[in-house]
């Protein structure tokens, strides 16, 4: 039975650390003021995510540095090796800030026993097709550099969001497979000369 309960303890991880490395990291005391946050009945939202950055930043072990900074760091030593999963870069600032709302939601149900709800909208979730579903991150989906250089390979006239460009809300550049950014609906011309 033991043993049972420790896989299930370790299923879970952030960042490549287990629950209970990271409950070990709890509760050496580096985070005891941001977790305290997450007890706090009156905290802001810009304290929550505040203390939530700093608890994911403690987690990679790099208290003071920018999400970004770890994610990019992690990123370059993994694809020099080959290795990249995803999974085990930290979150961004933006996902980073919605996971903090959604946790402090959860820990006030749990503290209040649901008898002074927080609007779970306001918290990290939005309300889905089956109910509330997480917020991922309120950040674009990827920084407007990298989105620039979204090509297609539509055979239509890339007029509707079957078109990767137009999916993602750019035109279509000359690296697009068929219409080379010059002969679709979605062109930076759109047909005018």
């Amino acid at each position: 039975m033991k043993a049972l309960d420790k896989a299930k303890i370790l299923k879970a991880a952030i960042g490549g650390n287990g629950k209970t490395t990271l409950f070990d990291r709890f509760c050496a005391g580096d985070i005891d003021e941001h977790m305290d946050i997450f007890l706090d009945i009156h905290a802001t939202k810009d304290a929550v995510i505040w203390a939530g950055i700093a608890i994911f930043q403690h987690i990679y072990h790099a208290p003071g540095t920018t999400l970004g900074a770890i994610r990019y760091n992690m990123f370059s030593r993994k694809a020099v090796a080959g290795l990249i999963k995803p999974e085990t870069l930290p979150p961004t600032e933006g996902a980073a800030a919605q996971h903090s709302l959604r946790a402090y939601h959860q820990t006030r149900d749990w503290m209040l026993l649901q008898s002074m709800s927080l609007d779970p909208s306001d918290y990290g979730w939005m309300v889905g097709v089956h109910g509330y579903e997480p917020v991922p991150t309120l950040d674009p989906m990827a920084p407007e550099e990298l989105l620039r250089f979204t090509s297609c390979n539509c055979n239509g006239d890339c007029s509707n969001r079957r078109c990767s460009c137009k999916k993602n809300g750019v035109k279509c550049i000359s690296a697009c497979g068929n219409c080379k950014g010059i002969t679709c609906n979605n062109c930076i011309h759109d047909g005018v000369e």
